[in-house]
């Protein structure tokens, strides 16, 4: 009962309407005209999350959440395809194809298509700025809507995600004492003190889980000051490591082993360290000033949780993959699971593999598929109560 040739004609719309972080605006309009003509009452908040609602009835209320912004096309002369949407050789190119307009076109469809919904009450959350810090936008409309359940719509290959890794950046600084690098005896390198910093966190053994991995821990900057130097030993170094947190790790709890050993090298040298969770701040584009530190909590439910437990029972109903999985990557369900402690899982249409990648895509048969699963699982959440066999 899903339109296939509307639905793909949606996904290039949405693809060639320009989205990057905190410029969601365009895109944020589109979305809103396809919930007003699906019915839904819309609003966009202050911080430009489109919120699109519809009642059923009486029953629960199931948050589905889509952020709107993609990473920027680093060169286009890269691309074998047009980033800004083309359909070939069955499939759909273009930036956010996969990551994440396809999975918000096909949810649109599954809206849109007649089913069995009868009880409780979707709102559909187009959020903003996920990909500079996951769970501050979604958690924004959360805390306004009270959802009983959770649709967090990143690509899973169409398999029911019940958890994640959570993410934190963790900023390690070093104050050292700056003089003329032709007398290096005289100061504090606080570059070379960094390096040693580097190679003993480097031999660090995070906590790991048996279903959602290892808690690595990976540099990705470093920087010293003054730069560029003129024969100037540096006074200052930054660096930034990511780290995949598991369940019921807190901020202290990852912060404590690198603070330790920050702690021990800096003795060695006589220099000064710190070692915190980095902090974004940015103007969404409606000119609300966001600030969030970025450490997203780690989510995991057990396979029996009811909102699983419906969605593989929909899914199957359906005659669709009803594969369990988890996402390897962090999305906006550590706001909704982690913070909060809502119910969620995770389902979307496309690898997650091509997310951000040059010649971005979602496979049509993929595409179509996922609306079918979203709409399944939908009549399955959207029940008074789902059945105590699932509990």
């Amino acid at each position: 009962m899903i339109d296939d040739d509307a639905l793909d004609d949606l996904l290039l719309r949405l693809i060639a309407t320009p989205g990057l972080s905190t410029d969601e605006a365009a895109v944020a309009a589109v979305l809103t005209g396809q919930l007003r003509d699906l019915g839904l009452e819309v609003s966009v908040d202050e911080l430009g999350n489109v919120i699109g609602r519809r009642e059923y009835g009486p029953g629960p209320t199931v948050m589905i959440d889509c952020h709107l912004d993609t990473v920027p096309v680093v060169d286009a002369g890269e691309w074998t395809r047009d980033p800004a949407g083309e359909k070939a050789g069955g499939r759909i190119y273009g930036r956010g194809a996969v990551d994440m307009k396809g999975p918000i076109a096909a949810v649109l469809h599954a809206l849109a298509a007649p089913g069995t919904r009868t009880s409780g009450t979707v709102v559909f959350a187009g959020t903003v700025a996920e990909e500079l810090v996951e769970g501050p936008a979604a958690l924004h409309v959360a805390r306004a809507v009270r959802p009983d359940y959770v649709l967090i719509c990143e690509p899973s290959q169409r398999r029911i995600a019940r958890g994640q890794r959570g993410r934190a950046e963790i900023v390690v600084e070093i104050e050292g004492v700056s003089s003329h690098s032709a007398y290096p005896g005289e100061g504090i390198n606080a570059a070379e003190v960094m390096t040693d910093v580097i190679a003993v966190l480097r031999e660090l053994t995070p906590p790991a889980d048996e279903t959602l991995g290892d808690g690595i821990l990976v540099l990705i900057d470093v920087k010293s000051e003054p730069y560029p130097s003129l024969s100037t030993v540096p006074e200052r170094c930054r660096a930034t490591f990511d780290r995949r947190t598991l369940v019921g790790e807190s901020e202290e709890d990852v912060l404590r082993p690198v603070r330790a050993v920050v702690d021990a090298v800096c003795r060695q040298w006589k220099a000064r360290g710190a070692v915190t969770i980095a902090t974004e701040e940015f103007l969404t584009y409606t000119g609300h000033r966001l600030r969030a530190q970025k450490f997203a909590p780690a989510w995991l439910f057990d396979g029996a949780a009811p909102i699983v437990a419906g969605a593989v029972g929909g899914l199957r109903a359906a005659g669709l993959d009803s594969a369990v999985t988890h996402y390897r990557f962090c999305t906006n369900g550590s706001g909704t699971a982690g913070h909060l402690a809502i119910p969620t899982i995770g389902y979307g249409p496309g690898s997650e593999s091509q997310a951000h990648t040059v010649d971005e895509y979602i496979e049509l048969d993929d595409l179509r598929l996922g609306a079918r699963g979203y709409a399944a699982i939908l009549t399955a959440l959207l029940r008074p109560t789902l059945p105590e066999a699932d509990r």
